[in-house]
């Protein structure tokens, strides 16, 4: 700011020196008479008249150039204070300019930062209340979906469980219907093996009762030839003694042994008897066997109990491998009733 004041001082300061000079000529020329003056020579030709000078007037012109040099110096000394009062106040100016621009950035850089973080506030809020708004959404969106799968699901479930339910009461209407089917099978199965073995075990029974009335008549003709040599021999030869052996052979069977024999004619027919779903649990039918003494079965009848029962129970028994009894324990078994209950 300095080197500038003190090139626009320069400036009038080099003007006022101009000026002054020219003054000084201008001044200079004044004091000149003219050509008419009395002081002043004429040149004619080649000659020149003297000029006859008065240092009065030289004193003065002196005292006058030298109150004019003062007065042009007040002057230039007022206008050099004008020129400086107006350069302070150039520069004041300046300086109220700068200062007010300076004002006016500070004031708009502060309005512009107010503005600034008016505008930040605002897009935060606005972010805020937008993510605020997007949660809401979301979560609203969640729980719709939610409540919608659950429903999904819930609907997919009874459907499932209609479906199965429908399946089950199909399978077990199938299984109930091959279970009568297959019961049909065997009760037809069984009555079919009943009858052939009952006709096998008539037959054997009359070729067996043949052979025993054949025997009878044999022992019968022995008997009464044994008699016709009885009576020849005093009486010599006797029955008496087969018949103690008979009886002590019957004596020799315990209860143990003839239980023990009965359990095994139970499991027999057991193992051929058809209970679906313990459908005869807990009841009872009477059986009477009557077997060869092979154990062949010979006849069964019922004699009481549940009358569904008595009927699988006849059908198992005629289907039944009933072993084969001891010899000493035929005579005991030979026609035994049984108190049948399926296991």
């Amino acid at each position: 700011m300095s080197n500038k004041l003190r090139s626009k001082l320069s400036l009038p300061v080099i003007i006022s020196i101009i000026l002054h000079g020219i003054l000084i000529i201008v001044l200079g020329y004044q004091f000149i008479p003219d050509d008419n003056g009395e002081n002043y020579g004429s040149i004619n030709g080649n000659s020149i008249d003297a000029i006859m000078i008065d240092p009065s007037v030289m004193t003065e012109q002196y005292q006058r150039q030298l109150q004019a040099q003062v007065n042009q110096e007040k002057a230039n000394q007022q206008r050099q204070e004008q020129l400086d009062k107006q350069v302070k106040e150039l520069a004041e100016k300046a300086e109220a300019e700068k200062a007010a621009a300076e004002k006016a950035a500070a004031e708009k850089a502060a309005a512009e930062k107010a503005a600034a973080e008016k505008a930040a506030a605002e897009k935060a809020a606005a972010e805020k209340a937008a993510a605020e708004k997007a949660a809401a959404e979301k979560a609203a969106a969640e729980k719709a979906a939610a409540e919608k799968a659950a429903a999904e699901k819930a609907a997919a479930e009874k459907a499932a469980a209609e479906k199965a339910a429908a399946e089950k009461a199909a399978a077990e209407k199938a299984a109930a219907e091959k279970a009568a089917a297959e019961k049909a099978a065997a009760e037809k199965a069984a009555a079919e093996k009943a009858a052939a073995e009952k006709a096998a075990a008539e037959k054997a029974a009359a070729e067996k009762a043949a052979a025993e009335k054949a025997a009878a008549a044999k022992r019968a003709e022995q008997a009464k030839k044994d008699k016709a040599l009885n009576d020849l021999l005093g009486g010599l030869t006797s029955g008496s003694p087969d018949v103690s052996g008979g009886a002590a052979s019957r004596r020799g069977v315990s209860d143990g042994e003839l239980n023990k024999y009965r359990s095994l004619v139970q499991n027999a027919i057991s193992n051929k008897f058809i209970n679906p779903q313990n459908l005869y649990r807990g009841k009872t039918c009477t059986l009477q066997i009557q077997i060869a003494p092979d154990g062949l079965l010979l006849n069964v009848t019922s004699k009481g109990g549940d009358a569904d029962l008595c009927r699988e129970a006849l059908a198992a028994t005629k289907l039944a491998v009933i072993p084969k009894p001891s010899s000493k324990l035929y005579n005991e078994v030979k026609t035994m009733t049984i108190d049948f209950q399926p296991k």
